[in-house]
């Protein structure tokens, strides 16, 4: 057993914990029990390896049960760090910048009109609330609401588009992670350092890493690690936020699926042409993870979301750097950005012209609701999928 499969299994028992004591009320006795018994075959087979780690990983899942528990309680602190606290300081670096957020709001609102003013909007500087309910709706339906949404896939979906610009400026692999991870960072700065936003930011951060070593396993167990840390600190994430739920599950489904959708897209020759079909296979894999959280949570399923993401994600690219360009010189100099409003809105209207066509399709989105029992067949299902992709790649590589 090497130690990187050791840190795997002990950071999924203490996140196993986590998840056990977020969905049952687990007994004191229990925790102890497991306490003891992990204590129990950690010492008297100290040197057997894999009863060690047994027993170790029974000792962590009691941890990770102890650890949400104790986050239950009414003003119960987080290792001695406040949630609420950490809220308070992101709430004064977001004031901070506040100003300078409100310049570039302005250029896009006196350049643009609805919808185009709010969706580009939602999409460059995280205002999603400004969008009409309509539009909302619409979005949901055509299922690109994740295009306007400062979230995992979100986040995830632009640490792909930006290492996929680096390289197409000309960059090397390694200088474009650079550059991608910086402005990634710098985006998040913008849109005001939301917490949602930071955590679906390092997971993007880990896509961009795993991307550079292009190492699976590694990629994987820095995945685990990063959502143990975060569980660490306030475990009540795994249960109560969307937003993180679909952070772990997109870069997840992107690290494992994505070769498999390149793949499949690469055989429709003007995506290979045009180099999308990574971008796409990207935007897929994530999609494909996250969707079973999607429908637990919204009730609903839309049906024509491979069609308007093949339409509308190989223009984000365009959309969010002419979108940042027209911005930042708008608030320099107006008639600057009166004159790149045009180009930015031909895109943008591009965009709501194809929703609005879309999403007035009479069987575009279908109700469905689920129960949360039936997550678990599903990713159970998901999983073993990945698991035979994984283990065809493997015998492609012995064959050689």
């Amino acid at each position: 057993m090497t130690s990187s499969k050791i840190l795997l299994y002990l950071l999924l028992s203490f996140i196993g914990g986590i998840f056990v004591s977020s969905f049952f009320d687990v007994p004191e006795l229990i925790i102890y029990e497991l306490f003891g018994l992990g204590t129990f075959y950690s010492i008297l087979f100290f040197k057997q390896k894999t009863i060690l780690v047994f027993g170790i990983c029974l000792i962590i899942l009691a941890s990770g049960i102890l650890r949400t528990e104790s986050a239950k309680l009414p003003e119960s602190g987080s290792l001695g760090i406040s949630y609420q606290t950490g809220e308070t300081k992101i709430s004064a670096v977001q004031e901070k910048f506040s100003d300078f957020k409100q310049k570039l709001r302005e250029v896009i609102y006196r350049n643009l009109s609805p919808p185009q003013s709010s969706i580009l909007a939602a999409i460059i500087l995280g205002d999603k609330t400004r969008i009409p309910r309509e539009w909302k709706e619409k979005l949901n339906i055509a299922g690109v609401r994740h295009i306007t949404a400062i979230s995992g896939m979100h986040i995830v979906i632009l640490s792909g588009i930006l290492i996929w610009l680096g390289i197409a400026l000309g960059l090397y692999r390694g200088q474009a992670f650079w550059f991608s991870l910086i402005l990634l960072w710098l985006f998040i700065l913008l849109v005001g350092f939301q917490p949602s936003a930071i955590r679906a930011g390092i997971m993007g951060s880990l896509f961009l890493f795993c991307q550079k070593i292009g190492r699976q396993r590694a990629a994987l167990n820095t995945l685990v690690l990063a959502a143990a840390i975060m569980l660490l600190f306030n475990p009540l994430l795994l249960r109560e936020s969307v937003g993180f739920q679909l952070s772990f599950l997109a870069v997840f489904g992107i690290i494992y699926l994505m070769p498999f959708f390149k793949n499949l897209l690469d055989k429709t020759k003007i995506l290979k042409t045009l180099n999308l079909s990574g971008l796409l296979g990207m935007t897929f894999s994530a999609q494909i993870f996250a969707l079973p959280i999607l429908i637990y949570n919204f009730g609903y399923i839309s049906i024509v979301t491979p069609i308007t993401n093949i339409l509308i994600v190989p223009l984000l690219p365009y959309i969010m750097g002419m979108g940042l360009f027209f911005v930042l010189l708008g608030a320099i100099a107006q008639p600057i950005g009166w004159i790149l409003s045009l180009p930015i809105w031909l895109f943008v209207a591009y965009l709501t012209g194809i929703v609005d066509f879309f999403s007035k399709i009479s069987w575009a989105s279908q109700t469905l609701k689920i129960s949360w029992l039936w997550l678990v067949p599903i990713y159970l299902g998901l999983g073993y999928f990945v698991w035979r992709l994984t283990q065809k790649e493997k015998l492609k590589f012995l064959s050689y």
